[in-house]
């Protein structure tokens, strides 16, 4: 008798797998979690990156004038000028002309995978009610040219190859 409640303090097969479902089952929301935030973390870093590449043309748009713009950029008030791709940002740019020493070149993307693309619409400010055109007309001024600047980069989603997810940054440009 002894002996028979000896070898029943043992599992049997059955109920070790038993356990062995419950314990993955248990484990399958945790491996969720790590493989989500590993995803997240992927895709916020290509957004950062992103952000910084849309950054680096937006802070070089800050530091020019309208009217340096205006030699590049002669469409009609109101008229969009898009720029799909950073070859054709660069030519544009270029145009502009260079301060010395390399210091006023946009930097190209790096990686693959981004793809910039910029919208300028250009923009002249002027007083539309009697007050404002008296006032106008009292301090000849002129009216002052300025330019919106859109930034657009676009990354694909980590594991994706067509870019679905966009950064967009803007700026003022004026004299």
């Amino acid at each position: 008798m002894r002996r028979m409640w000896q070898f029943r303090r043992a599992f049997s097969l059955l109920e070790i797998l038993v356990a062995l479902v419950f314990m993955s089952f248990a484990f399958l929301p945790i491996y969720n979690l790590f493989r989500f935030g590993t995803r997240g973390t992927t895709s916020n870093a290509r957004e950062i990156e992103a952000t910084n590449y849309a950054s680096d043309l937006i802070n070089f748009l800050r530091d020019r004038k309208a009217s340096e713009l205006a030699k590049v950029f002669k469409d009609d008030v109101g008229k969009l000028k898009t720029m799909n791709n950073d070859a054709e940002i660069m030519d544009q740019l270029r145009k502009m002309g260079t301060g010395g020493a390399g210091t006023d070149i946009v930097p190209p993307i790096e990686e693959k995978g981004y793809t910039r693309s910029m919208t300028v619409t250009k923009y002249k400010a002027s007083s539309k009610t009697l007050g404002g055109l008296i006032s106008d007309f009292i301090n000849r001024r002129s009216n002052v040219m300025n330019y919106l600047v859109s930034v657009r980069v676009a990354y694909a989603k980590p594991g994706d190859t067509t870019p679905d997810e966009e950064v967009v940054l803007y700026t003022i440009v004026m004299d």
